[in-house]
């Protein structure tokens, strides 16, 4: 069942506390009007009631896909212990642009374990060309509804933010090849770029080995 409570956040603008009610738990099939309140971030949107200033606030939040059989948690604790599950597939996230994604991903049917191995090699491949840019994350944002190639948002410190596309021909072929590295570390919940990197490390040093 989908959780609400209430808190109170402080406004970085005026300094003055306003009540916010979060949700903790999000029952999509329950609530399925929520999905574009998830995606378009007004989820975690707080307007103060003094000012108007609006920002974005962080916090935990579980949202669970029976439908599909995954579970994407958002933990700003450091403690994660009570989310651990043997019947769907769980990822924690520690970000709002990871939580968004990652339900993405998982609705799409893609492995985000490829993602995240991708990922890497983009940013080796944005960074040669665009030299000294600082790059500050890449996040899946959904398919081409014409092409089916998937599309990045490669957000930046010193330069302008871009796109990438990838095709779901690529996509497969890639997942061939990282195959090994992706299943590095089965029981992992915490899919991420230093995952990729420690799983691309790994399949390295097996391949050097062999």
């Amino acid at each position: 069942m989908t959780q609400w409570k209430k808190t109170t956040v402080g406004c970085p603008a005026c300094l003055e506390d306003g009540e916010f009610t979060i949700c903790s738990f999000i029952d999509i099939a329950e609530d399925p009007d929520l999905k574009e309140s998830i995606f378009d971030r007004s989820l975690f949107r707080f307007t103060c009631p003094e000012c108007g200033e609006e920002i974005l606030v962080s916090y935990s939040c579980t949202y669970f896909d029976s439908d599909n059989n995954f579970m994407v948690a958002l933990v700003t604790e450091k403690d994660d212990s009570s989310l651990k599950t043997d019947c769907y597939t769980l990822r924690i996230v520690r970000s709002i642009n990871e939580f968004v994604e990652k339900i993405a991903l998982m609705e799409d049917g893609i492995d985000d374990r490829i993602i995240e191995l991708y990922k890497i090699m983009l940013e080796d491949q944005f960074e040669e060309e665009r030299h000294g840019a600082e790059i500050l994350g890449i996040y899946y944002s959904g398919q081409n509804s014409d092409t089916k190639n998937l599309l990045f948002y490669i957000i930046t410190g010193n330069v302008e933010n871009c796109r990438a596309e990838l095709s779901f021909d690529t996509y497969t072929a890639i997942s061939g090849q990282l195959e090994n590295s992706a299943k590095f570390d089965e029981s992992c919940t915490e899919i991420n770029r230093l995952w990729a990197i420690t799983a691309l490390q790994k399949g390295f040093s097996d391949e050097k080995e062999k």
